[in-house]
């Protein structure tokens, strides 16, 4: 019906969107938990278990929702809007824009309720299969 109605290009409309939504959850989660996790061990305070990975996750998976929250908004506002509402991406954000910064992080805590419990159990598990079946890349590096 799309590709009838509105051509081959609006079935990639939302590609975009989704693709730089999916590079900020990466970013957020992976990069975010490693940096957490090699921070808080230089302080001496924590240790290579469970507590340092429940830590380290939860807060990967809010900074993850922190990067992802102004273009989930924008996605869902103009997924919600009357078609012509919006010339772009940029009028949307111009948009939400008026009700200052927070208006880009209406919705935080839902999303946060999705996106965290995700990412904790993730990297708890990463890091339970890490400790007790050893890390593939020392064993890589001790074969060559």
């Amino acid at each position: 019906k799309v590709y009838r109605n509105e051509g081959v290009p609006q079935l990639f409309g939302g590609a975009t969107m989704a693709s730089s939504r999916a590079v900020l959850v990466t970013v957020g989660q992976l990069a975010g938990y490693d940096q957490i996790k090699q921070l808080m061990m230089l302080t001496g305070v924590f240790e290579d278990n469970i507590v340092l990975h429940l830590t380290c996750s939860t807060l990967a998976g809010c900074l993850a929702t922190l990067l992802t929250q102004p273009l989930d908004v924008m996605k869902t506002r103009m997924m919600n809007a009357k078609p012509g509402t919006y010339a772009g991406v940029s009028a949307c954000a111009m948009d939400i824009a008026k009700n200052g910064p927070i208006g880009f992080f209406k919705g935080f805590i839902p999303a946060f309720v999705r996106l965290g419990p995700h990412t904790v159990f993730t990297f708890i598990f990463f890091e339970q299969l890490r400790l007790n079946f050893g890390d593939f890349k020392e064993d890589l590096a001790k074969k060559e």
